[in-house]
């Protein structure tokens, strides 16, 4: 499978976003699969690669702050608000927590994700986005932080599917409608961010 941003050339973290989310949503056999061969992992590796642990930093506030977009979306043709969504997905995930015994270690890192969206919504919740991505840094390390980026694009991938299958639109309409609305919560995360990259 070729490498889903092979051809393209980024100057920022923000330019990946949209390819993770897109390669978490390729339809493919991922159990038991080399880590390294799943098309989202290369994604995120191609980013490492160009942006070392910095970029790294950067891309998972743009997934996140897109995964809120793409809540505040679905949230638009449903009944529930953006954090009764995330509640919702919440309970889901804690009942399958408690009764699926094939989950893997990275798979704690999905029950992460309200805390890491709720206070987008909410500004006065703790704990802050920040603190979110450091106690699962310190509780189970690097790698799992990077589990954490490809949740979130899972996540954003799902609520795309369930967009689109909600409205009839294509997966790829939809996704570039998120795309469109999630560039000015890039921007304002250009504002920022100081680090090097930003210079080039």
């Amino acid at each position: 499978m070729a490498l889903p941003t092979a051809g393209m050339t980024f100057d920022r973290p923000t330019g990946y976003v949209m390819p993770l989310i897109r390669a978490g949503m390729i339809e493919a056999e991922r159990d038991g699969r080399p880590r390294g061969e799943a098309p989202e992992i290369a994604v995120l590796t191609d980013c490492y690669r160009q942006f070392d642990y910095e970029g790294l930093q950067r891309l998972v506030m743009d997934v996140a702050c897109t995964a809120a977009k793409a809540t505040t979306m679905l949230a638009e043709m449903s009944p529930l608000n953006q954090v009764e969504i995330l509640q919702e997905f919440s309970a889901q995930h804690t009942v399958e927590m408690a009764f699926d015994k094939t989950f893997k270690s990275g798979d704690v890192v999905w029950g992460y994700i309200p805390a890491m969206l709720r206070p987008i919504f909410q500004p006065e919740t703790r704990p802050h986005p920040a603190e979110v991505l450091f106690e699962i840094d310190e509780k189970y390390g690097f790698s799992t932080s990077m589990d954490f980026i490809i949740a979130l694009a899972y996540y954003t991938g799902a609520i795309i599917h369930r967009m689109a299958k909600s409205t009839g639109r294509s997966a790829e309409d939809t996704a570039l409608l998120l795309e469109s609305r999630a560039k000015a919560a890039w921007a304002e995360l250009d504002t920022y961010d100081k680090r090097p990259y930003m210079n080039r």
